[in-house]
């Protein structure tokens, strides 16, 4: 038995060199080494690596684009240029195409078609997935990179039709919770208007994002709430993974793996998903009031076992029979696409629904918990709150202060959920497993866990 294991072992190698050359020979002529010369874990960039897929991405969108009377677009990293082919045919609705670029490599190329386009096509270089970087390091010497690289987008009121589309294939956790502070705080990309965002992304991101409480407290987090009050969103198709690149590592589960359940849905195939900021979120929550909203989520779903009477009581002593004893009429929510059918749906997400400040969660005791509630059912709970008559001098308020200050104070962005919050080990775990890792870092979790106990 020992020697036909070592000899699959042999050919598993060797397929990989022969798929790595073939890889190489294919796509070398347009995409740089560092590209296609080894595989990626979970790549936070990504490249339409042929026409053919983006043919068939541009199918997939035709219904989108044809709805919407947006005549900008904003491609990220367009690489070898196969998708923005399509954009340009596209010349009697998309009058403004931005190219936003990473890497060197592809700048050429790109700057060809602003020559040939020279009103019509905008080029930037730049990282827009790690935007939230270029944020803190504006904030830190009062640059202005952020408003160079989207210098050419057209700003809107946040109430009127969205700015712009915004499409790409984004694999960076980092960025969709930059996404929701650029909402929350009203800076960066969403200070100047609504756009719209049609991305293929991993599916372990969109799911976290999109989930019910369902599923486990250990998937169906704050992050998760925070996205659906903020977004309307959709699922438009699968891809296949290979269409991109770099390519991914195959997922290889292990028994430990708490996430092994949603790590293991479509790997071979990402996402493609549109989501856009809600016209009336400024009518659920009050702009001044959206710090204040996400504190409240973040730090009470720090734990899967918060209870909401006792944890609110915290902070407004006595409040617990005005939640039991609620005379007011709950206000259901409805799905925004009816046409999107569950069944069709990935596996564990959950369709957008419209949110209400009278969404309230039916039966509330002492012993609910916060992870009971969905999306719209907290937003109901934190309206109920901020109502109150003591919320103006209760200690959340400091809380909420002292956060805030954190937040001015950290490091960086990334920073800021453990300058805020002190998570549970198993939860701070999944949010290291959702988000891309290095192997060397991937067994952290694991040797903390030892230390702990220890």
């Amino acid at each position: 038995m020992l020697p036909l294991r070592c000899s699959w072992s042999w050919g598993r190698a060797n397929f990989s060199t022969k798929a790595r050359k073939e890889l190489v020979t294919r796509y070398s002529a347009e995409f740089p080494e560092k590209l296609l010369n080894r595989k990626r874990k979970v790549p936070t960039h990504m490249y339409i690596a042929n026409s053919e897929a983006a043919a068939r991405i541009s199918q997939y969108l035709e219904p989108h684009f044809q709805s919407s009377g947006c005549d900008t677009v904003m491609e990220l990293n367009s690489g070898a240029g196969y998708f923005t082919r399509h954009l340009l045919d596209r010349e009697s609705q998309f009058r403004r195409i931005i190219l936003l670029e990473s890497m060197d490599h592809f700048m050429p190329k790109i700057q060809e078609l602003h020559t040939l386009y020279p009103e019509r096509v905008k080029v930037r270089q730049g990282d827009f997935v790690n935007l939230w970087k270029l944020v803190y390091m504006d904030k830190i010497d009062g640059g202005s990179r952020v408003a160079d690289l989207l210098s050419d987008v057209p700003q809107k009121a946040f109430t009127d039709d969205i700015n712009m589309l915004v499409f790409g294939a984004v694999g960076s956790y980092p960025f969709f919770k930059h996404l929701i502070n650029s909402l929350i705080f009203q800076t960066s990309l969403f200070n100047l208007g609504r756009c719209e965002m049609i991305l293929a992304m991993p599916p372990p991101i969109y799911i976290h994002l999109t989930c019910n409480n369902e599923i486990g407290y250990l998937i169906y987090r704050s992050t998760s709430v925070l996205f659906q009050i903020l977004f309307e969103h959709k699922f438009i198709a699968k891809v296949p993974r290979e269409d991109f690149l770099p390519q991914q590592t195959a997922y290889s589960p292990t028994k430990s793996s708490k996430l092994g359940k949603v790590q293991s849905i479509n790997p071979e195939y990402l996402y493609l998903v549109k989501f856009t900021p809600r016209r009336n979120l400024h009518e659920l929550c009050q702009p001044q009031d959206l710090p204040a909203l996400w504190f409240f989520i973040k730090q009470n779903y720090v734990s899967r076992r918060n209870r909401i009477i006792p944890n609110l009581e915290k902070w407004v002593p006595g409040c617990g029979p005005r939640l039991i004893i609620n005379p007011q009429s709950p206000e259901s929510v409805t799905p925004i696409y009816p046409d999107e059918l569950p069944k069709k749906l990935p596996q564990y997400s959950c369709r957008s629904t419209t949110m209400s400040t009278r969404n309230y969660y039916p039966g509330i005791n002492i012993y609910t918990q916060f992870g009971d509630l969905l999306p719209s059912q907290m937003l109901t709970l934190f309206s109920q709150f901020r109502q109150w008559p003591e919320y103006g001098e209760s200690s959340f308020l400091a809380s909420l202060e002292n956060a805030l200050l954190k937040l001015e104070t950290a490091n960086d962005e990334q920073n800021l959920e453990d300058g805020v919050t002190l998570p549970e080990e198993d939860d701070a775990e999944a949010d290291e497993i959702i988000e891309e890792e290095s192997p060397e870092t991937a067994t952290t979790p694991a040797k903390r866990r030892r230390k702990a106990s220890s």
